[in-house]
């Protein structure tokens, strides 16, 4: 478990966010976990993404397959890609060759679910470079599985089985010097037209002793900007002040480079469970507690736009973002950020920032996730907003915000 404490103090609704981040380039080929397809890792995105030549798109010689099966509850994420059983070749094409030498000594991890009715004879997974493809067959004992107890090959039982292969075994594969046109080439076995098997989860890693990043970096709102020493504090305006619910204008940024997490969660640390917000003890030893809200969301949203309405058709009182419809089906709600001792703090998957279904969007219920598979870089961004209706001047208001990567 890996954790990163985040203290927030405020004076007269001066609000400050004080921690130590890290810096993380934005170059995703050279990850220590690089995504080829999956909901989960930074790295290729597909289709309509705005990153160029990492940008991948999906070709396929017969069309046989559906990239965004949803048929399947146990596949990583949301979706899973569906191979038919008629030759299908499909092929996961960057814009541009990219130079992927960095991951000479690592490995192409892909999660898999095999039917029994197929044979893994014909079947491969192939990496394409300038000279061509680079396969092996999903019979090989270079095909490794790494749930249940090792062994090597295939399983064809009809359950999801997680695998490797060192991509030092791929055949002439030299990643040293060949530039890569396809990270990804999967080939199906010839059978009766009946069954098919399902792919996903797929990604690149360097050597299994690479650093992992988890950093937390604070940006502006408005203008994209890192924050950083004495600037790095998450503020309301003085126009909050005996304001009902404001949005911050900054948030923190998530930067995950981890195999195999479990999630990311989000909570406060103030030692009291109706300690659910900012929380100060005046003078005659009363608390006066500012509640807080929190959201995730993959973009950017400008800070004229970001404020909050009350939303009227939640049953449990949820908050909206402005200009959305709290009736129609694609308002955003905000989740009321709970303490680590509220017995209640798992309900709705309240501290959930981002687990293997993707990031909390909140999309009108509490257990929305967006698969994250259009995004190039998957840093979620966490949002804060304050009710500051009772703010009183002149006091000190802190709080304890813990983000915490988890691994089970």
């Amino acid at each position: 478990m890996q954790i990163k404490n985040c203290f927030i103090t405020i004076l007269v609704c001066a609000f400050t966010l004080l921690f130590a981040t890290g810096f993380v380039s934005a170059d995703n080929i050279g990850r220590a976990v690089y995504g080829i397809y999956t909901e989960t890792y930074n790295g290729a995105g597909f289709y309509q993404d705005e990153a160029g030549s990492q940008n991948i798109t999906l070709w396929s010689q017969t069309w046989g397959i559906d990239a965004n099966y949803t048929g399947d509850s146990n596949c990583e994420g949301m979706k899973c890609c569906k191979i038919e059983n008629q030759n299908t070749v499909i092929y996961f094409v960057f814009s541009q060759p990219q130079n992927m030498s960095v991951y000479s000594n690592g490995r192409l991890y892909f999660k898999l679910k095999y039917p029994n009715e197929l044979s893994t004879t014909y079947a491969s997974i192939k990496i394409q470079d300038v000279s061509g493809d680079r396969e092996i067959r999903f019979d090989s004992t270079a095909i490794k599985r790494i749930d249940g107890g090792g062994g090597t090959a295939i399983t064809n039982d009809g359950n999801w089985h997680d695998y490797y292969v060192d991509l030092s075994s791929f055949p002439g594969l030299d990643l040293m010097n060949k530039n890569i046109k396809c990270p990804l080439i999967v080939t199906n076995t010839l059978s009766n037209g009946i069954d098919f098997y399902l792919i996903d989860n797929v990604y690149w890693t360097k050597a299994p002793n690479a650093t992992r990043s988890f950093n937390v970096t604070v940006k502006n709102i408005s203008d994209n900007q890192v924050l950083t020493g004495d600037n790095e504090k998450i503020t309301w305006t003085q126009a909050a002040y005996r304001q009902s619910w404001t949005a911050a204008e900054q948030y923190i940024e998530l930067d995950l480079d981890q195999e195999n997490f479990s999630y990311v969660k989000i909570n406060l640390n103030n030692g009291k469970a109706s300690r659910k917000g900012l929380y100060c003890i005046d003078s005659d030893n009363s608390e006066i507690v500012l509640p807080m809200a929190w959201r995730v969301r993959p973009d950017l949203v400008s800070s004229n736009n970001f404020t909050l309405l009350i939303g009227v058709n939640d049953g449990d009182g949820g908050l909206y973002d402005k200009g959305t419809d709290p009736g129609g089906t694609d308002w955003y709600t905000w989740s009321p950020i709970k303490d680590v001792t509220d017995t209640a703090v798992e309900q709705y998957d309240y501290i959930t920032v981002w687990n293997l279904k993707g990031i909390h969007t909140v999309v009108k219920y509490h257990n929305a996730y967006d698969s994250l598979t259009t995004y190039y870089d998957r840093k979620p961004k966490i949002y804060f907003a304050a009710d500051c209706s009772n703010a009183i001047g002149g006091l000190t208001y802190t709080a304890n915000v813990v983000t915490t990567l988890v691994y089970e």
